[in-house]
């Protein structure tokens, strides 16, 4: 990529990074931001050298370096910048929400999303930071399963949500509300938010968005027991673009749960069981609360299929993986479940 002459070091350096980003070579990414980082600081730009470290965390949680993403926004939520620019301690504490949900500790995302939001809120000049901070505490909560607490936040997020804001942003919006809709029971809600959210979302502009977005709709749709063809269209699109951009071990493994979600309700419990097997044994790269969800449907598939006694580890196995997340009342829906059939 040609550099233009005259630009600081540090700001070449920034580009080379943002470009690396684009290609998806996180790792190098990774590594000219914190060069670009240095030289900020040796140069006297402190927010330069904030932004590059915040980059340098999101670039690890792209690489799936989901501790280490956490350790470094940590020290960046801290950092007196952060108390003194309320737009970069709402940054921070976003990305530390997710990084906290992605390792399965749920409150600590909670309390840290809350924090963002209400750096910004109420100031028309944060609109874009308070919608992601939305977004953040509502799937935290969503995952916590404190569903009355998410769908008031959803209210308030679809407040946010005039025509002034762009149809990216209202597009990852209307998904997290269409999440919420579904988990609460609000079925055609869920799906009329899912339909908002593909019709501002494009696959053309970012292919891993949409395999995520499908993704995520297709695990609602299968929660809420529709094996419908919008439900099936969702994970076949998923696998496609996710196939296309060459998804994480993570996302891999999401997919491939999604898949035997679907084998499960429409009563293929062989297949299940056989997908599930092994992706239980992985279950250290998922999401804590997300590795419960695949104990818990093998442990319901061992039972359709007869296996009763390991159905019975693997739903103890679920409810200790929803404990270690701080889920109390999904555990205790396992230990029910399984008191129900022992």
């Amino acid at each position: 990529m040609p550099i233009p002459r005259k630009l600081l070091p540090h700001v070449v350096a920034e580009l080379q990074a943002r470009e690396s980003w684009k290609s998806r070579e996180y790792s190098r990414a990774r590594d000219e931001a914190r060069r670009a980082a240095e030289l900020a600081l040796l140069e006297g730009d402190q927010i330069a050298w904030w932004n590059m470290t915040l980059f340098q965390a999101e670039c690890l949680k792209d690489l799936g370096q989901i501790h280490e993403c956490m350790e470094l926004i940590t020290y960046l939520a801290s950092h007196p910048l952060s108390a003194a620019e309320p737009a970069l301690g709402a940054r921070a504490f976003i990305l530390l929400a997710l990084s906290q949900q992605g390792l399965g500790r749920l409150p600590d995302a909670v309390g840290a999303a809350t924090s963002a939001a209400d750096l910004v809120a109420g100031n028309p000049e944060y609109v874009y930071l308070h919608i992601q901070a939305q977004r953040a505490l509502i799937a935290a909560l969503a995952e916590s399963r404190r569903l009355d607490e998410a769908w008031d936040q959803c209210l308030l997020l679809e407040g946010l949500l005039t025509d002034l804001v762009d149809e990216d942003t209202a597009g990852k919006a209307y998904w997290v509300i269409g999440n919420v809709a579904f988990l609460t029971g609000r079925v055609k809600d869920g799906g009329r938010y899912h339909d908002m959210a593909a019709e501002s979302l494009s696959p053309s502009k970012d292919v891993d968005l949409w395999a995520r977005f499908n993704r995520a709709s297709a695990v609602m749709r299968l929660e809420a027991e529709l094996t419908d063809p919008a439900t099936l269209r969702c994970i076949e699109r998923a696998e496609l673009a996710t196939e296309v951009v060459g998804g994480s071990d993570r996302d891999l493994l999401e997919m491939s749960f999604v898949r035997a979600h679907w084998h499960f309700l429409t009563g293929d419990m062989a297949t299940a069981i056989n997908m599930l097997r092994p992706l239980c044994t992985e279950a250290g790269i998922l999401a804590t609360q997300t590795a419960g969800e695949a104990s818990f449907l093998l442990g319901k598939s061992l039972l359709a299929n007869g296996d009763h006694e390991e159905a019975l580890q693997r739903l103890a196995d679920a409810a200790e993986l929803f404990d270690d997340a701080a889920a109390s009342e999904r555990s205790a829906q396992v230990r029910a479940f399984a008191a129900g059939v022992s």
